[in-house]
């Protein structure tokens, strides 16, 4: 399978698996899901477009990392979009690191706002990330 899509469906099951848990109660699994998502969804358009994974988790860096190479290509508008939703979202985003990070040492719970934070800024992103991807890699 081509590492492009192995990411893509890997992103998908865990939104899917994170609306699962949120349906269930389950608020710290769903955002540390939808950090998944986030993470997987950014690393595959970054594949597509660099040729290969940067390596780290952060979210904001990897969006970082996606900004700057809309700048190299001229693409200036995307990446001042990108930019924009980061500091919009830098606190949703700050959460999804957290979850991350969380999930290995425990630090905090997360409760259903968190959740449902977390599940419309990867929605947001999502949509973001497939304007960029459209317009870098048009039909």
């Amino acid at each position: 399978m081509d590492p492009v899509e192995l990411l893509r469906r890997r992103s998908a099951r865990f939104y899917d698996y994170a609306r699962i848990a949120f349906d269930e109660g389950d608020y710290d699994i769903t955002v540390f899901m939808c950090e998944q998502t986030a993470q997987l969804y950014t690393k595959s358009l970054l594949l597509r477009m660099l040729g290969f994974t940067p390596r780290g988790h952060r979210i904001r860096g990897l969006l970082g990392i996606l900004l700057k190479a809309l700048d190299r290509l001229g693409r200036v508008e995307l990446s001042q979009e990108i930019a924009r939703f980061n500091d919009v979202n830098g606190d949703a985003l700050r959460l999804l690191e957290e979850a991350y990070t969380s999930s290995r040492c425990p630090s905090g719970v997360y409760g259903r706002e968190d959740a449902l934070g977390a599940l419309k800024v990867v929605e947001e992103l999502f949509k973001l990330l497939e304007v960029v991807e459209r317009s870098v890699f048009p039909a």
